[in-house]
Protein backbone atom coordinates (compact mmCIF):
# COMPACT_ATOMS: atom_id res chain seq x y z
CA UNK A 1 0.00 0.00 0.00
CA UNK A 2 1.43 3.33 -0.96
CA UNK A 3 2.89 5.75 2.68
CA UNK A 4 3.35 9.29 2.34
CA UNK A 5 3.29 11.62 -0.73
CA UNK A 6 6.09 13.26 -1.39
CA UNK A 7 4.01 16.70 -2.03
CA UNK A 8 2.52 16.06 1.75
CA UNK A 9 3.57 16.99 4.88
CA UNK A 10 5.32 13.66 5.88
CA UNK A 11 4.79 12.18 9.66
CA UNK A 12 6.95 13.85 12.39
CA UNK A 13 7.34 17.15 10.33
CA UNK A 14 6.65 20.45 11.56
CA UNK A 15 4.13 20.20 8.84
CA UNK A 16 2.03 17.75 10.49
CA UNK A 17 0.73 20.28 12.85
CA UNK A 18 -3.23 19.78 12.82
CA UNK A 19 -3.70 22.41 10.85
CA UNK A 20 -1.19 21.22 8.12
CA UNK A 21 -3.48 17.78 8.19
CA UNK A 22 -6.43 19.37 8.01
CA UNK A 23 -5.09 21.58 5.20
CA UNK A 24 -3.99 18.92 3.19
CA UNK A 25 -6.80 16.81 3.92
CA UNK A 26 -9.45 19.33 2.04
CA UNK A 27 -6.72 20.20 -0.51
CA UNK A 28 -6.81 16.31 -1.87
CA UNK A 29 -10.71 16.42 -1.45
CA UNK A 30 -10.72 19.62 -3.37
CA UNK A 31 -9.21 17.40 -6.36
CA UNK A 32 -12.06 15.18 -6.47
CA UNK A 33 -10.28 12.66 -3.86
CA UNK A 34 -11.53 10.35 -1.70
CA UNK A 35 -10.09 11.02 1.34
CA UNK A 36 -10.60 9.62 4.97
CA UNK A 37 -9.54 10.85 8.35
CA UNK A 38 -8.75 9.19 11.56
CA UNK A 39 -8.59 10.80 15.20
CA UNK A 40 -7.75 9.60 18.20
CA UNK A 41 -10.39 9.85 20.71
CA UNK A 42 -8.77 8.20 23.24
CA UNK A 43 -4.82 7.35 24.40
CA UNK A 44 -3.43 6.04 27.23
CA UNK A 45 -1.47 8.74 29.64
CA UNK A 46 1.85 8.19 28.26
CA UNK A 47 1.13 7.52 24.51
CA UNK A 48 2.98 10.28 22.28
CA UNK A 49 0.33 11.39 20.59
CA UNK A 50 -2.95 12.95 22.38
CA UNK A 51 -6.54 12.73 22.00
CA UNK A 52 -7.49 14.75 18.73
CA UNK A 53 -4.73 13.82 16.91
CA UNK A 54 -5.04 13.49 13.48
CA UNK A 55 -3.97 11.50 10.38
CA UNK A 56 -5.35 12.11 6.81
CA UNK A 57 -5.51 8.56 4.12
CA UNK A 58 -6.16 9.58 0.39
CA UNK A 59 -7.95 6.87 -1.54
CA UNK A 60 -4.82 5.49 -3.44
CA UNK A 61 -3.42 4.58 0.36
CA UNK A 62 -1.12 8.15 0.89
CA UNK A 63 -0.83 9.73 3.88
CA UNK A 64 -0.43 12.67 5.85
CA UNK A 65 0.20 12.21 9.46
CA UNK A 66 0.70 9.75 12.49
CA UNK A 67 -0.56 8.16 15.26
CA UNK A 68 2.51 6.32 16.43
CA UNK A 69 4.74 4.27 14.08
CA UNK A 70 4.42 3.03 11.11
CA UNK A 71 3.16 -0.84 12.03
CA UNK A 72 0.00 1.17 13.74
CA UNK A 73 -0.47 4.40 11.30
CA UNK A 74 -0.35 1.04 8.46
CA UNK A 75 -3.22 -0.88 9.86
CA UNK A 76 -4.91 2.62 10.64
CA UNK A 77 -4.74 3.84 7.21
CA UNK A 78 -5.59 0.09 6.39
CA UNK A 79 -9.19 0.53 8.07
CA UNK A 80 -9.69 4.26 6.64
CA UNK A 81 -9.63 2.45 3.55
CA UNK A 82 -12.24 -0.44 4.39
CA UNK A 83 -14.46 2.95 5.58
CA UNK A 84 -14.35 4.72 2.07
CA UNK A 85 -14.50 1.53 0.14
CA UNK A 86 -17.56 -0.48 2.03
CA UNK A 87 -18.51 1.74 4.97
CA UNK A 88 -16.89 -0.21 7.99
CA UNK A 89 -17.11 0.10 11.48
CA UNK A 90 -15.45 4.10 12.13
CA UNK A 91 -14.60 2.96 15.56
CA UNK A 92 -11.39 1.34 15.79
CA UNK A 93 -9.45 -0.17 18.63
CA UNK A 94 -5.48 -0.15 18.52
CA UNK A 95 -3.55 -2.53 21.36
CA UNK A 96 0.20 -0.88 21.39
CA UNK A 97 1.73 -3.93 22.92
CA UNK A 98 4.91 -2.82 25.00
CA UNK A 99 7.55 -4.33 22.37
CA UNK A 100 6.37 -2.23 19.95
CA UNK A 101 5.89 1.12 22.64
CA UNK A 102 9.56 0.40 23.41
CA UNK A 103 10.72 0.67 19.75
CA UNK A 104 9.06 4.21 20.11
CA UNK A 105 11.06 4.70 23.43
CA UNK A 106 8.24 4.71 25.91
CA UNK A 107 8.14 2.19 29.33
CA UNK A 108 5.01 0.30 28.38
CA UNK A 109 2.05 -0.09 25.57
CA UNK A 110 -1.29 0.73 25.92
CA UNK A 111 -4.61 1.07 23.83
CA UNK A 112 -5.68 3.53 21.56
CA UNK A 113 -9.25 4.21 20.30
CA UNK A 114 -9.80 6.13 16.99
CA UNK A 115 -12.50 7.36 15.11
CA UNK A 116 -12.62 6.77 11.34
CA UNK A 117 -14.79 9.09 8.52
CA UNK A 118 -14.92 9.62 5.06
CA UNK A 119 -14.75 13.35 4.59
CA UNK A 120 -17.90 14.54 2.48
CA UNK A 121 -19.52 17.75 1.16
CA UNK A 122 -23.14 19.04 1.09
CA UNK A 123 -25.24 20.30 3.70
CA UNK A 124 -24.90 17.20 6.18
CA UNK A 125 -20.98 16.30 5.12
CA UNK A 126 -17.81 16.80 7.45
CA UNK A 127 -16.37 19.28 5.15
CA UNK A 128 -17.90 22.03 6.11
CA UNK A 129 -17.28 22.46 9.94
CA UNK A 130 -13.23 21.45 8.62
CA UNK A 131 -12.89 24.07 6.65
CA UNK A 132 -14.54 26.34 8.79
CA UNK A 133 -11.77 25.75 11.53
CA UNK A 134 -9.27 26.03 8.88
CA UNK A 135 -9.86 29.13 8.32
CA UNK A 136 -10.12 30.66 11.59
CA UNK A 137 -6.78 28.69 12.39
CA UNK A 138 -5.17 30.54 9.36
CA UNK A 139 -6.71 33.38 10.88
CA UNK A 140 -5.24 33.04 14.13
CA UNK A 141 -8.64 32.43 15.87
CA UNK A 142 -8.86 30.03 18.09
CA UNK A 143 -11.63 27.25 17.71
CA UNK A 144 -12.93 24.09 19.02
CA UNK A 145 -13.55 21.81 16.36
CA UNK A 146 -16.84 19.33 18.39
CA UNK A 147 -17.81 16.03 17.12
CA UNK A 148 -20.42 13.71 19.07
CA UNK A 149 -19.08 10.66 19.30
CA UNK A 150 -22.48 8.72 18.23
CA UNK A 151 -23.00 9.98 15.13
CA UNK A 152 -19.81 12.89 13.79
CA UNK A 153 -22.35 15.52 13.75
CA UNK A 154 -19.55 18.59 14.01
CA UNK A 155 -19.68 21.88 15.01
CA UNK A 156 -16.87 24.47 14.63
CA UNK A 157 -16.95 26.76 17.93
CA UNK A 158 -14.91 30.21 18.56
CA UNK A 159 -12.46 28.99 21.80
CA UNK A 160 -13.83 32.07 23.66
CA UNK A 161 -16.99 30.48 24.10
CA UNK A 162 -19.07 33.30 21.87
CA UNK A 163 -21.73 31.15 20.60
CA UNK A 164 -25.47 30.26 21.44
CA UNK A 165 -24.76 26.47 21.28
CA UNK A 166 -24.87 23.75 23.95
CA UNK A 167 -21.22 23.16 23.50
CA UNK A 168 -20.06 26.40 23.60
CA UNK A 169 -19.49 26.58 27.54
CA UNK A 170 -17.34 23.37 27.08
CA UNK A 171 -15.23 24.38 24.41
CA UNK A 172 -14.80 27.43 26.07
CA UNK A 173 -13.06 25.86 29.08
CA UNK A 174 -11.05 23.20 27.14
CA UNK A 175 -9.66 26.31 24.48
CA UNK A 176 -8.42 28.10 27.94
CA UNK A 177 -6.52 24.74 28.92
CA UNK A 178 -5.49 23.98 25.57
CA UNK A 179 -7.16 20.84 26.87
CA UNK A 180 -8.57 18.25 23.62
CA UNK A 181 -10.66 15.52 25.05
CA UNK A 182 -13.82 13.70 25.75
CA UNK A 183 -16.78 15.33 27.58
CA UNK A 184 -20.05 14.61 28.58
CA UNK A 185 -22.83 17.27 27.39
CA UNK A 186 -26.44 16.11 28.37
CA UNK A 187 -25.90 12.73 27.70
CA UNK A 188 -23.91 13.06 24.76
CA UNK A 189 -20.46 12.30 24.41
CA UNK A 190 -18.20 14.99 22.14
CA UNK A 191 -15.14 15.38 21.68
CA UNK A 192 -13.43 19.21 21.68
CA UNK A 193 -10.46 19.68 19.48
CA UNK A 194 -9.03 22.71 20.59
CA UNK A 195 -7.01 24.54 17.91
CA UNK A 196 -5.67 27.58 19.47
CA UNK A 197 -3.80 30.46 18.35
CA UNK A 198 -0.17 30.21 18.44
CA UNK A 199 1.04 31.74 21.79
CA UNK A 200 3.24 34.98 21.37
CA UNK A 201 5.64 36.50 24.02
CA UNK A 202 6.50 39.91 23.47
CA UNK A 203 9.91 41.59 25.60
CA UNK A 204 10.59 44.81 25.83
CA UNK A 205 14.04 45.67 26.42
CA UNK A 206 17.07 44.02 25.29
CA UNK A 207 18.90 43.58 28.43
CA UNK A 208 20.83 40.43 29.67
CA UNK A 209 17.81 39.11 31.15
CA UNK A 210 15.88 38.96 28.09
CA UNK A 211 18.05 36.12 26.80
CA UNK A 212 16.99 33.74 29.24
CA UNK A 213 13.27 34.68 29.14
CA UNK A 214 13.06 34.29 25.93
CA UNK A 215 15.38 30.87 25.81
CA UNK A 216 12.38 30.00 28.75
CA UNK A 217 9.99 31.07 26.90
CA UNK A 218 10.49 29.09 24.00
CA UNK A 219 11.20 26.02 26.61
CA UNK A 220 6.95 25.85 27.14
CA UNK A 221 6.28 26.70 22.72
CA UNK A 222 5.96 30.30 22.58
CA UNK A 223 7.16 32.41 19.69
CA UNK A 224 8.76 35.50 20.81
CA UNK A 225 9.88 38.88 19.78
CA UNK A 226 12.27 41.19 21.65
CA UNK A 227 11.54 44.72 20.91
CA UNK A 228 14.09 47.65 22.22
CA UNK A 229 14.62 51.74 20.28
CA UNK A 230 17.97 51.19 20.82
CA UNK A 231 20.16 49.54 17.97
CA UNK A 232 23.40 49.20 20.39
CA UNK A 233 21.34 47.07 22.71
CA UNK A 234 19.52 44.66 20.53
CA UNK A 235 23.54 44.25 19.14
CA UNK A 236 24.90 43.98 22.07
CA UNK A 237 24.44 40.09 23.04
CA UNK A 238 23.14 37.67 20.71
CA UNK A 239 19.29 36.52 20.85
CA UNK A 240 18.91 33.56 18.92
CA UNK A 241 15.40 32.11 17.64
CA UNK A 242 14.07 35.16 18.15
CA UNK A 243 12.24 38.04 16.03
CA UNK A 244 14.02 41.32 16.54
CA UNK A 245 12.10 44.33 16.44
CA UNK A 246 14.25 47.78 16.93
CA UNK A 247 11.28 50.51 17.52
CA UNK A 248 9.18 52.54 19.84
CA UNK A 249 7.44 50.08 21.70
CA UNK A 250 4.32 50.95 22.03
CA UNK A 251 4.06 51.36 18.36
CA UNK A 252 5.61 47.57 17.98
CA UNK A 253 2.94 46.72 20.27
CA UNK A 254 0.06 47.96 18.49
CA UNK A 255 1.56 46.94 15.24
CA UNK A 256 1.40 43.55 16.84
CA UNK A 257 -2.41 43.26 17.26
CA UNK A 258 -2.06 41.69 20.73
CA UNK A 259 -4.54 38.91 21.26
CA UNK A 260 -5.91 36.76 23.83
CA UNK A 261 -2.80 34.50 23.32
CA UNK A 262 -0.09 37.02 23.80
CA UNK A 263 1.88 37.81 26.81
CA UNK A 264 4.08 40.60 27.27
CA UNK A 265 7.13 41.50 29.75
CA UNK A 266 8.87 45.15 30.47
CA UNK A 267 12.37 44.73 31.09
CA UNK A 268 14.07 48.04 30.28
CA UNK A 269 14.29 49.27 33.62
CA UNK A 270 13.54 52.95 31.20
CA UNK A 271 9.74 54.70 32.07
CA UNK A 272 10.57 56.67 28.52
CA UNK A 273 10.37 53.35 26.77
CA UNK A 274 8.58 51.15 29.31
CA UNK A 275 5.60 53.46 30.14
CA UNK A 276 3.93 54.10 26.46
CA UNK A 277 4.52 50.25 26.19
CA UNK A 278 2.69 49.48 28.83
CA UNK A 279 -0.05 51.86 28.02
CA UNK A 280 -0.72 50.32 24.75
CA UNK A 281 -0.18 46.84 26.43
CA UNK A 282 -2.59 46.88 29.54
CA UNK A 283 -4.90 48.28 26.62
CA UNK A 284 -5.22 45.11 24.25
CA UNK A 285 -6.35 41.39 24.91
CA UNK A 286 -2.69 40.68 25.54
CA UNK A 287 -3.81 37.62 28.92
CA UNK A 288 -0.76 38.90 30.77
CA UNK A 289 1.22 42.15 30.94
CA UNK A 290 4.22 42.22 33.11
CA UNK A 291 7.18 44.52 34.03
CA UNK A 292 9.95 44.03 36.23
CA UNK A 293 11.65 45.90 38.81
CA UNK A 294 11.15 46.19 42.85
CA UNK A 295 8.01 46.79 44.75
CA UNK A 296 9.05 50.70 44.44
CA UNK A 297 9.65 50.53 41.00
CA UNK A 298 6.56 49.35 40.59
CA UNK A 299 4.42 51.88 42.61
CA UNK A 300 6.24 54.34 41.34
CA UNK A 301 5.08 53.39 37.33
CA UNK A 302 1.59 52.70 38.95
CA UNK A 303 2.02 56.65 39.88
CA UNK A 304 3.37 57.59 36.47
CA UNK A 305 0.85 55.92 34.43
CA UNK A 306 -2.52 56.97 36.48
CA UNK A 307 -0.83 60.54 36.60
CA UNK A 308 -1.39 60.12 32.24
CA UNK A 309 -4.75 59.45 32.75
CA UNK A 310 -4.34 55.56 32.97
CA UNK A 311 -7.54 54.38 35.03
CA UNK A 312 -6.17 51.88 38.32
CA UNK A 313 -8.47 48.64 36.64
CA UNK A 314 -6.62 49.21 33.26
CA UNK A 315 -2.86 49.58 35.71
CA UNK A 316 -4.28 46.57 37.41
CA UNK A 317 -3.62 44.05 35.20
CA UNK A 318 0.16 45.00 35.30
CA UNK A 319 2.25 42.07 37.50
CA UNK A 320 5.07 44.06 39.01
CA UNK A 321 7.43 42.78 39.98
CA UNK A 322 6.58 40.35 37.23
CA UNK A 323 7.36 36.87 38.39
CA UNK A 324 5.97 34.59 41.21
CA UNK A 325 7.81 34.86 44.55
CA UNK A 326 10.34 31.82 44.39
CA UNK A 327 13.19 33.98 45.59
CA UNK A 328 15.01 33.48 42.27
CA UNK A 329 18.26 35.15 42.00
CA UNK A 330 19.86 35.83 38.35
CA UNK A 331 18.63 36.22 35.33
CA UNK A 332 17.65 32.37 34.46
CA UNK A 333 15.86 32.06 37.90
CA UNK A 334 14.06 35.36 37.32
CA UNK A 335 13.03 33.87 33.81
CA UNK A 336 11.95 30.68 35.51
CA UNK A 337 9.76 32.86 37.72
CA UNK A 338 7.94 35.08 34.87
CA UNK A 339 7.64 32.23 32.79
CA UNK A 340 5.77 30.38 35.63
CA UNK A 341 3.58 33.22 36.26
CA UNK A 342 2.79 33.66 32.26
CA UNK A 343 1.28 29.89 32.57
CA UNK A 344 -0.29 30.24 35.82
CA UNK A 345 -2.39 33.04 34.83
CA UNK A 346 -2.89 31.26 30.79
CA UNK A 347 -4.25 28.54 32.47
CA UNK A 348 -6.31 29.92 35.25
CA UNK A 349 -8.01 32.16 32.60
CA UNK A 350 -8.36 35.38 35.43
CA UNK A 351 -6.13 37.78 32.97
CA UNK A 352 -8.17 40.61 34.13
CA UNK A 353 -9.47 41.77 30.38
CA UNK A 354 -11.57 44.06 30.66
Amino acid sequence: MPDEDPTAASPGSADTAPAAILRQALAWKDAAADVALATIVRAWPTAPMRAGSQMAVRGDGVRCGSLFGPPVDARVAQAALDVLDRGADPKLGVAVDDATASTAGLACGGALEIRLEAITEGDAGHAGPLRAALRAIEDRQGVVLCTRLSDGLRACLPANGAAAHAWAAEARDRARADDTGIASVDGDEVLFQVFNAPLRLFVVGAVRAARALLDAAKLVGFGVTLIDPRPGHMQAMPFPGARQVVDDAARALRDAHLDERCAVVFLSHAPEIDDPGLAEAIGSRAFYVGALGSRRTHAARLARLAERGHPPELTARIHGPAGLRIGAVGPAEIAASIVAEIVAVLRRGDAGLA
